[in-house]
Protein backbone atom coordinates (compact mmCIF):
# COMPACT_ATOMS: atom_id res chain seq x y z
CA UNK A 1 0.00 0.00 0.00
CA UNK A 2 2.18 2.84 -1.24
CA UNK A 3 1.59 6.31 0.11
CA UNK A 4 0.78 4.97 3.59
CA UNK A 5 2.74 4.46 6.80
CA UNK A 6 2.03 2.22 9.78
CA UNK A 7 0.70 3.57 13.06
CA UNK A 8 0.92 1.28 16.07
CA UNK A 9 0.10 1.98 19.71
CA UNK A 10 -1.27 0.08 22.71
CA UNK A 11 -1.49 -3.22 20.85
CA UNK A 12 -3.42 -2.14 17.76
CA UNK A 13 -2.24 -0.92 14.40
CA UNK A 14 -3.43 0.58 11.16
CA UNK A 15 -2.08 2.67 8.30
CA UNK A 16 -2.46 6.36 7.53
CA UNK A 17 -1.52 8.48 4.50
CA UNK A 18 2.02 9.87 4.32
CA UNK A 19 1.84 13.61 5.03
CA UNK A 20 -1.05 13.38 7.49
CA UNK A 21 -0.51 14.46 11.10
CA UNK A 22 -1.39 12.32 14.11
CA UNK A 23 -2.77 13.74 17.34
CA UNK A 24 -3.03 11.42 20.32
CA UNK A 25 -5.44 12.49 23.05
CA UNK A 26 -3.10 13.24 25.98
CA UNK A 27 -5.38 11.25 28.32
CA UNK A 28 -5.09 8.14 26.13
CA UNK A 29 -3.93 4.89 27.64
CA UNK A 30 -4.10 1.23 26.66
CA UNK A 31 -7.66 0.75 27.95
CA UNK A 32 -9.22 3.97 26.61
CA UNK A 33 -8.34 6.84 24.30
CA UNK A 34 -8.29 8.23 20.79
CA UNK A 35 -5.95 9.10 17.94
CA UNK A 36 -6.86 11.61 15.24
CA UNK A 37 -5.36 11.48 11.75
CA UNK A 38 -5.46 14.89 10.02
CA UNK A 39 -4.86 15.62 6.35
CA UNK A 40 -3.22 18.84 5.15
CA UNK A 41 -6.70 19.77 3.79
CA UNK A 42 -8.22 19.42 7.31
CA UNK A 43 -9.94 16.07 6.74
CA UNK A 44 -9.99 13.98 9.92
CA UNK A 45 -10.33 10.32 10.78
CA UNK A 46 -10.49 9.33 14.44
CA UNK A 47 -9.82 5.95 16.03
CA UNK A 48 -11.22 5.72 19.55
CA UNK A 49 -11.23 2.79 21.94
CA UNK A 50 -12.49 1.87 25.37
CA UNK A 51 -13.23 -1.02 27.71
CA UNK A 52 -15.38 -3.67 26.03
CA UNK A 53 -17.21 -4.33 29.30
CA UNK A 54 -18.32 -0.67 29.40
CA UNK A 55 -19.82 -0.91 25.89
CA UNK A 56 -21.55 -4.21 26.69
CA UNK A 57 -23.10 -2.72 29.84
CA UNK A 58 -24.51 0.20 27.86
CA UNK A 59 -25.54 -1.58 24.64
CA UNK A 60 -27.23 -4.92 24.06
CA UNK A 61 -25.34 -5.44 20.79
CA UNK A 62 -22.74 -4.03 18.45
CA UNK A 63 -25.55 -3.00 16.09
CA UNK A 64 -27.24 -1.01 18.87
CA UNK A 65 -23.94 0.74 19.61
CA UNK A 66 -23.62 1.78 15.94
CA UNK A 67 -27.28 2.92 15.78
CA UNK A 68 -26.87 4.98 18.93
CA UNK A 69 -23.92 6.84 17.40
CA UNK A 70 -26.11 7.86 14.44
CA UNK A 71 -28.99 8.80 16.75
CA UNK A 72 -26.71 11.08 18.78
CA UNK A 73 -25.83 12.92 15.55
CA UNK A 74 -29.54 13.27 14.71
CA UNK A 75 -30.27 14.79 18.13
CA UNK A 76 -27.66 17.54 17.77
CA UNK A 77 -29.52 20.86 17.51
CA UNK A 78 -27.20 22.14 14.78
CA UNK A 79 -27.97 19.17 12.53
CA UNK A 80 -30.83 19.94 10.15
CA UNK A 81 -30.97 16.68 8.19
CA UNK A 82 -29.43 13.21 8.42
CA UNK A 83 -29.66 10.60 5.67
CA UNK A 84 -28.39 7.05 6.02
CA UNK A 85 -26.51 6.22 2.82
CA UNK A 86 -25.40 2.74 3.82
CA UNK A 87 -25.03 0.43 6.78
CA UNK A 88 -23.60 -3.06 6.52
CA UNK A 89 -21.94 -5.81 8.51
CA UNK A 90 -18.30 -6.36 7.61
CA UNK A 91 -15.33 -8.38 8.91
CA UNK A 92 -12.34 -6.54 10.34
CA UNK A 93 -9.37 -8.44 11.82
CA UNK A 94 -11.62 -11.54 12.18
CA UNK A 95 -14.34 -9.57 14.00
CA UNK A 96 -17.90 -8.80 13.07
CA UNK A 97 -18.12 -5.02 12.61
CA UNK A 98 -20.76 -2.48 11.58
CA UNK A 99 -19.94 0.08 8.89
CA UNK A 100 -22.20 3.14 8.50
CA UNK A 101 -22.14 5.98 5.98
CA UNK A 102 -24.41 9.00 6.47
CA UNK A 103 -24.83 12.44 4.98
CA UNK A 104 -25.87 15.37 7.11
CA UNK A 105 -26.70 19.02 6.74
CA UNK A 106 -25.88 21.35 9.59
CA UNK A 107 -26.19 25.07 10.08
CA UNK A 108 -23.72 27.63 11.35
CA UNK A 109 -25.28 30.62 13.08
CA UNK A 110 -24.57 34.08 11.79
CA UNK A 111 -23.05 36.60 14.13
CA UNK A 112 -25.80 39.10 13.41
CA UNK A 113 -29.21 38.45 14.97
CA UNK A 114 -31.02 38.86 11.64
CA UNK A 115 -30.62 36.75 8.55
CA UNK A 116 -30.11 33.10 7.89
CA UNK A 117 -27.11 31.07 8.90
CA UNK A 118 -25.15 29.05 6.38
CA UNK A 119 -25.69 25.35 5.92
CA UNK A 120 -22.95 22.83 5.19
CA UNK A 121 -23.11 19.27 3.92
CA UNK A 122 -20.86 16.65 5.43
CA UNK A 123 -20.54 12.90 5.17
CA UNK A 124 -19.63 10.63 8.06
CA UNK A 125 -18.25 7.13 7.79
CA UNK A 126 -18.00 5.03 10.92
CA UNK A 127 -17.00 1.54 11.91
CA UNK A 128 -17.81 -0.11 15.25
CA UNK A 129 -16.20 -3.35 16.41
CA UNK A 130 -15.81 -5.34 19.63
CA UNK A 131 -12.50 -7.15 20.24
CA UNK A 132 -12.67 -9.87 22.90
CA UNK A 133 -8.92 -10.73 22.79
CA UNK A 134 -7.95 -7.14 23.69
CA UNK A 135 -11.10 -6.56 25.82
CA UNK A 136 -11.77 -3.28 23.98
CA UNK A 137 -14.28 -1.74 21.63
CA UNK A 138 -13.08 0.38 18.72
CA UNK A 139 -14.90 3.11 16.81
CA UNK A 140 -13.33 4.58 13.68
CA UNK A 141 -15.03 7.59 12.14
CA UNK A 142 -14.31 10.26 9.58
CA UNK A 143 -16.15 13.47 8.76
CA UNK A 144 -15.61 15.16 5.42
CA UNK A 145 -17.15 17.72 3.09
CA UNK A 146 -19.43 16.00 0.59
CA UNK A 147 -17.28 17.07 -2.37
CA UNK A 148 -14.26 15.25 -0.85
CA UNK A 149 -16.21 12.13 0.11
CA UNK A 150 -14.79 9.77 -2.52
CA UNK A 151 -11.15 10.56 -1.66
CA UNK A 152 -11.86 10.33 2.08
CA UNK A 153 -13.71 7.06 1.52
CA UNK A 154 -10.60 5.49 -0.03
CA UNK A 155 -8.46 6.57 2.94
CA UNK A 156 -11.10 5.29 5.38
CA UNK A 157 -11.24 1.94 3.57
CA UNK A 158 -7.44 1.58 3.73
CA UNK A 159 -7.42 2.36 7.45
CA UNK A 160 -10.12 -0.27 8.05
CA UNK A 161 -8.60 -2.93 5.78
CA UNK A 162 -5.25 -2.66 7.58
CA UNK A 163 -6.72 -2.38 11.09
CA UNK A 164 -5.48 -5.00 13.56
CA UNK A 165 -6.76 -4.76 17.13
CA UNK A 166 -4.96 -7.83 18.48
CA UNK A 167 -2.38 -10.38 17.43
CA UNK A 168 -3.84 -12.95 15.08
CA UNK A 169 -4.35 -16.50 16.30
CA UNK A 170 -3.90 -19.61 14.20
CA UNK A 171 -7.59 -20.49 14.64
CA UNK A 172 -9.61 -17.45 15.75
CA UNK A 173 -13.01 -18.45 17.17
CA UNK A 174 -15.88 -16.62 18.80
CA UNK A 175 -14.41 -13.15 18.50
Amino acid sequence: MSGYEFFRIYGFRTVYPVGWKIELDPKSERSEGSATFKSPEKARIVVSWGPLEKAKEKYSSLEEHARDSINRIKKDRKIKKVELIQTKKVKVNSHKAVFSHISMVFSVRKLLPFGKGKTHEREVRSLHLYCKPSMRYFVVYGVTASDKSVQQGRVFDNIIESFACHKAKANPTNQ
